[in-house]
């Protein structure tokens, strides 16, 4: 304990209380302003500046805590290889996270130029999410290492009923304290995301609402006590039953309450992106087939060979064509890392420590997490084109689509917005010559030009000689 670095680790733990409730009024504060922003916008704006107020509270609460990860290594990085290098990676990652965001938060109170904010706010939610898939995958192989232990305990026969039931019950209580790890983890990696890469599902006020509960709530330490005393059933239920004494003494007929009230006005059709409302003739446009086929990755020779080498390139530039707001290099490295990333990892622990029953399960969930992102995180994309331009689905959904065919679909998507989008086509046109000038003359010179005039109008016939070109 006479370490200076495990003193002020130990000081800093003890704000983590303080920075759980604060969170929750803050994302507490972004659902209400969601819901209110409609129907009273006031109450949306205090809300929002509660929300605002919230999350510069909490980056003043992390202030050093970025050695928190420092100390981990220091102290307890791992028993074996495995461990010891994605605790690295997960430690580092949030060590980032946590050093970027004084930056951040020092740039939007105005103590540091304000147009810093938003790359450190980019450091930051990028080593956030990187670390964060580390430690997902440390507490699953926690959870893998926890259910074959309870095999061998339960398989005991030296041990007293008692003992043996004292050791199960801690190994279900840590099995449970990891689980809330792994949600609460889960969480924190949506909202990095929606800092990383911008997305209607991430960015969702719901969405960010829900995952930074979620963060809270179960990252506060109280998981195991409240199964335990639900185990004893000494946990209060939160649910009331009413009696016949509670009940009204005034009679209510079934449905004379909560009926709907039928507003005419309401009943417009409306835009799904913008809400305006639409006339009552109005159709959706028919969606149309794709200009080339899922297998036509021949067809562009650049495109395919960056897909088959590059994808995570190609995912960038097809997401700089789309969206004109995004630069490709940010698509591009969320791509590397939840996709190359994941296979990147099962091969190297493949390669370094052998396909064998203790390192299949890493394996797995490596191949597993790339496949999962693979489909969702492009298969957003390739939704978000198929919307621009009325495309139908082809050859199925769009995320099922990336998750079975994606450096395919990934090369059918440039095709299809380069040639859209492509600057070079030539339309065919037609150029009309006009015809010669003509000039009035008098009788002598009509006289003098007669010879002449009657050759020109035998050719002619009375008729005016046009040219017309084709180019």
């Amino acid at each position: 304990m006479n370490d200076t670095v495990d003193k002020l680790v130990i000081f800093l733990a003890k704000r983590d209380g303080i920075d759980k409730l604060v969170k929750t009024f803050q994302y507490v504060s972004k659902i209400a302003h969601w819901h209110a922003e409609a129907k009273n916008p006031e109450i949306a704006q205090r809300a929002k500046q509660w929300e605002v107020a919230s999350g510069l509270s909490r980056k003043a609460f992390r202030t050093g805590r970025f050695l928190t990860g420092f100390n981990a290594l220091r102290r307890s990085p791992g028993s074996t290889p495995t461990l010891r290098f994605l605790a690295v990676l997960a430690n580092a990652g949030e060590m980032v996270y946590f050093f970027f965001d004084h930056f951040l938060w020092l740039s939007r109170i105005g103590t540091l130029n304000p147009n810093l904010a938003r790359k450190m706010s980019f450091i930051s939610a990028f080593g956030e999410s990187f670390g964060y898939v580390f430690f997902i995958v440390l507490d699953f192989i926690a959870l893998k290492e926890g259910v074959e232990t309870e095999k061998k305990v339960a398989a005991l026969e030296d041990k007293s009923a008692e003992t043996k039931s004292e050791s199960l019950r801690k190994i279900r209580a840590d099995r449970v304290m990891r689980l809330m790890a792994v949600a609460a983890n889960v969480a924190d990696l949506i909202i990095g995301i929606a800092d990383i890469e911008p997305n209607p599902f991430c960015n969702h006020a719901v969405t960010l609402g829900i995952s930074g509960l979620v963060s809270a709530w179960s990252g506060c330490g109280a998981g195991g006590s409240r199964a335990d005393r639900m185990a004893d059933g000494t946990a209060h239920s939160r649910y009331v039953k009413l009696t016949k004494e509670q009940a009204p003494a005034e009679d209510i007929n079934p449905g004379e309450l909560n009926q709907p009230i039928e507003v005419p006005q309401l009943n417009v059709h409306r835009c799904n992106e913008c809400g305006q409302p639409l006339p009552d003739s109005y159709q959706a446009p028919a969606d149309e087939p794709w200009t080339t086929g899922i297998f036509g990755c021949a067809e562009d020779r650049e495109s395919c060979l960056t897909g088959l080498f590059c994808p995570c390139v190609l995912f960038g530039r097809n997401v700089e064509s789309l969206r004109d707001d995004t630069p490709w290099n940010r698509p591009c490295i969320c791509h590397a890392v939840c996709i190359e990333g994941g296979m990147t990892l099962a091969a190297l622990t493949a390669i370094f420590h052998g396909i064998d029953p203790r390192t299949s399960f890493l394996i797995c969930e490596g191949l597993l997490f790339s496949w999962w992102m693979c489909g969702i995180y492009t298969g957003l994309v390739r939704q978000s084109l198929q919307k621009k331009y009325h495309l139908k689905n082809s050859p199925c959904d769009p995320c099922l689509t990336h998750c079975c065919l994606h450096w395919c679909a990934l090369c059918q998507e440039h095709r299809e917005m380069k040639g859209r989008l492509s600057d070079n086509a030539v339309m065919p046109m037609t150029v009309v010559n006009p015809p010669q000038v003509q000039q009035m003359k008098s009788a002598d010179d009509n006289q003098d030009s007669a010879a002449p005039s009657s050759t020109d109008n035998t050719n002619n016939n009375g008729h005016t000689n046009m040219e017309m070109q084709a180019l």
